[in-house]
């Protein structure tokens, strides 16, 4: 039984017990990081970045239904923020849940586009979507703009164990490709010419042509297929999923 209201705030203890959960969380120790963020929020619920920690704690120990919870009130605090909504589209893609992915991911890109903060403007990417195949990691980001000498809309990249980097997969939209759509389609292209690209070292192989851009659904197991045929994998379990910096404050 609970008597009377909530626990008095006290910042000095919710400071004291954020920093005690970010150091759990930087050792992996999720579960007890997301405790700890938990207890901040029941005490003192105006301490508004301990919901998006609580949110990647979550993540990280494989809690996905808390995690999109904590990151629908980190959402609704940081309205101006593109990273809630990036992370809602992570883990929404990761849970099989395609119609809550596309509809924050149809709000991130207008956040993106209509923001009037440069810090907000100046992001370039967010990190799509996480996933194992076979024994290496993926982690796929999109980029809002198409925009550059090579501009990129995603790009995979397959890592090691120890987060090295083997090699990526990017579907791109050059200049050069567009200039010689009729050789590559043998007529003129209809829509614009998107490639998909192989790039190990210095080597960039061309796998597939796109008259059109191409959804991300359609993209990610041409991605990951490659030549020598990884199978599909399902999501990371127990891996740090994301990231909330939206302040100092716990």
């Amino acid at each position: 039984m609970v008597v009377g209201g909530p626990a008095a705030a006290d910042t000095a203890w919710a400071t004291a017990t954020y920093q005690q959960a970010e150091k759990l969380f930087q050792a992996g120790q999720y579960p007890q990081a997301l405790a700890l963020y938990e207890q901040i929020i029941a005490r003192e619920p105006a301490a508004k970045l301990s919901y998006c920690r609580a949110g990647t704690a979550a993540a990280g120990a494989g809690q996905l239904n808390k995690a999109i919870a904590y990151y629908k009130s980190c959402e609704a605090l940081y309205p101006d923020s593109l990273l809630p909504r990036a992370e809602l589209v992570k883990l929404y893609q990761i849970a099989g849940n395609t119609a809550d992915r596309d509809r924050e991911r149809n709000g991130l890109l207008t956040l993106h586009l209509t923001t009037t903060r440069a810090e907000t403007k100046a992001i370039g990417h967010y990190i799509r979507d996480i996933f194992a195949v076979g024994q290496h990691s993926v982690v796929a980001w999109e980029y809002f703009d198409l925009a550059g000498d090579w501009p990129t809309r995603y790009r995979f990249f397959v890592i090691d164990d120890s987060n090295n980097p083997l090699f990526s997969v990017a579907l791109s939209s050059s200049p050069q490709a567009q200039a010689n759509a009729q050789v590559i389609l043998g007529r003129p292209a209809k829509a614009r010419i998107f490639h998909l690209d192989l790039q190990q070292g210095d080597t960039i192989t061309t796998l597939k042509v796109f008259e059109g851009e191409p959804s991300y659904d359609t993209v990610k197991p041409l991605a990951i297929r490659r030549q020598d045929g990884f199978p599909l994998g399902g999501p990371i379990q127990g891996r740090r999923l994301g990231d909330c910096s939206l302040g100092r404050r716990p």
